[in-house]
């Protein structure tokens, strides 16, 4: 993971994490009680992940 923030901090910085993946390609956690709620990837890796996900699937 290049980045993990708490759910306040995305809160108060979404835009500037939305930069960060799409732009710069990282990967970001969003954590909540410490634990990993949700990770923000550029859009790309998403739909390349679909596709082997899908390929497997066959």
């Amino acid at each position: 993971m290049d980045e993990t923030v708490k759910v306040q901090e995305a809160r108060e910085q979404f835009s500037q994490l939305l930069n960060g993946t799409q732009w710069q390609g990282k990967h970001i956690a969003i954590t909540r009680h410490g634990q990993t709620a949700a990770i923000l990837v550029p859009p790309s890796w998403y739909e390349r992940a679909q596709e082997v996900l899908q390929a497997n699937e066959d």
